[in-house]
């Protein structure tokens, strides 16, 4: 902000009307940048590196918007102690009964009721920037969205999941949901529900017989492709190819809790899924699989590459494509730490005891 002598707007603006614009757009300055510093921290500490990214850009562009403003007028206008509404408070106020999810709603509130104030004595007082904090305004809409929608998201179980298992349809339903109670109580913390032949009704019926045949504090199932089975059996999430449907698209089905996974093939991927807020991805094929045919394999070296950028944006990545065994240490030591197990599980004679092995070797990681 520049410190020179203010110079009013137009002729119409006196003195008066500068001191009284100037001490609303100090208030609402203030207010638009403790409204950003705390949703930025919210996402930040969530770990949702692209939305904290989207913030802390925010709080930047807010300040370039605001550099031609007198600092000094503003600073002059300042009388919190003589604020009428500093003691006014409502009750819900001091309320936060869904904890950070309204932490998050009250500052979004504040952000885009405080962006409009001070878009609105910008027209007055310094029009130039008016059209630039209108801009700023509009952008916090979808970011407020995304984060509430992301706080409402179970990512801490997400955050403490190692060992997610493929399974699909081809057991009968008893058979079925046998296997799954076995491999869940035997260490599985996801389980996918992966199915190509079937029909829907057919699908939904299985993924109910999953669900409860698993202890939700445990083990979560995931829906493979299908947004709208996802939806309709209120699954903990859904997880979608490069060729299915955007993230974007799937958040409009499935519910606003559900978590969406993305497969990568390439960094290019992984860098996209950072940015676009997957709330986990799956890295390979590493081996060849059973499960699923690639004409060519990303392999150990996709791993060693992306565990780095995952790291660094604290997303889960998933080690994915002919796992087995005989080739854990070969994946652990890439630098990843959780993996999907297909066929080496599902189709296992005694499913519970090779998920019990492969649970004993992550958590030794």
């Amino acid at each position: 902000m520049t410190s020179h002598d203010w110079n009013p707007n137009s002729e119409s603006c006196s003195i008066g009307d500068s001191l009284f614009g100037h001490r609303i757009g100090d208030a609402n300055l203030n207010r638009a940048q403790e409204a950003l510093r705390t949703l930025e921290d919210l996402a930040r500490f969530r770990n949702l590196h692209h939305l904290q990214h989207a913030y802390k850009e925010t709080r930047h562009l807010l300040q370039s918007s605001t550099q031609s403003w007198n600092a000094n007028a503003l600073l002059t206008a300042r009388d919190a102690t003589g604020d009428v509404g500093r003691t006014f408070k409502t009750p819900t106020e001091l309320q936060r009964p869904s904890a950070f999810i309204d932490v998050a709603a009250a500052a979004a509130q504040r952000l885009q009721q405080s962006l409009r104030a001070l878009e609105e004595v910008a027209k007055v007082l310094y029009p130039n920037s008016a059209p630039s904090i209108e801009a700023i305004r509009y952008r916090s809409y979808d970011l407020n969205a995304s984060l509430q929608l992301s706080l409402q998201r179970d990512r801490e179980f997400l955050t403490r999941a190692k060992l997610y298992v493929l399974a699909d349809c081809t057991p009968s339903l008893k058979d079925f949901q046998t296997r799954i109670q076995a491999i869940a109580r035997a260490g599985a913390d996801l389980i996918q529900l992966r199915e190509k032949e079937k029909d829907a009704a057919e699908i939904l019926t299985y993924a109910q017989a999953a669900i409860d045949a698993i202890d939700p504090h445990t083990t979560r199932l995931i829906m493979n492709d299908r947004a709208d089975l996802a939806a309709l059996a209120n699954t903990f999430g859904l997880h979608v190819g490069q060729t299915d449907l955007r993230l974007d698209q799937a958040r409009k089905i499935v519910s606003t809790s559900a978590i969406i996974g993305l497969s990568t093939h390439s960094l290019e991927q992984v860098q996209f899924a950072i940015q676009q807020g997957a709330d986990y991805i799956g890295c390979g094929p590493t081996f060849p699989s059973t499960t699923k045919h690639f004409d060519a394999f990303a392999g150990l070296p996709f791993l060693r590459a992306a565990a780095p950028l995952v790291a660094d944006a604290q997303l889960p990545a998933f080690a994915i494509g002919g796992i087995r065994e005989e080739n854990l240490d070969q994946v652990l030591d890439t630098g990843l730490q959780r993996v999907v197990v297909g066929n080496a599980i599902w189709n296992a004679a005694e499913p519970d005891r090779i998920t019990e092995r492969f649970r004993s070797r992550l958590d030794r990681v």
